[in-house]
């Protein structure tokens, strides 16, 4: 039987800590797509006026858990070898990318 070191356990929490971060931020992504699409719905807001907001907010945050869930599957597969240094630096360049991008939706 292996014996795990104090710093391997350390590393794994805190890749499962990202997980849930990385699974957070993707379905931020999703929520908001469908948020935008099913709120929009109305008799008096022509279609073009939906369609243009849908393009300008929803189907960019969609497109950005899109990237998120494949750099976050990479991660994931690292994780899964037990490369947990590359796995750190992939789920936390997810999270990052994220708050980044909301930084600049905001200014």
């Amino acid at each position: 039987m292996t014996e795990t070191t104090k710093r391997d356990k350390q590393l794994n929490w805190l890749c499962r800590v990202l997980i849930i971060g990385d699974i957070a931020v993707i379905l931020s992504g999703y929520f908001s797509w469908f948020q935008t699409k099913n709120q929009l719905i109305s008799r008096l807001i022509p279609k073009r006026i939906i369609y243009e907001i849908f393009s300008d907010d929803g189907d960019m945050r969609f497109k950005i858990s899109i990237i998120a869930a494949v750099i976050f599957l990479a991660g994931l597969l690292l994780y899964s070898f037990r490369k947990m240094l590359f796995a750190i630096i992939l789920f936390s360049t997810v999270i990052i990318f994220f708050f980044f991008h909301e930084f600049l939706l905001k200014m």
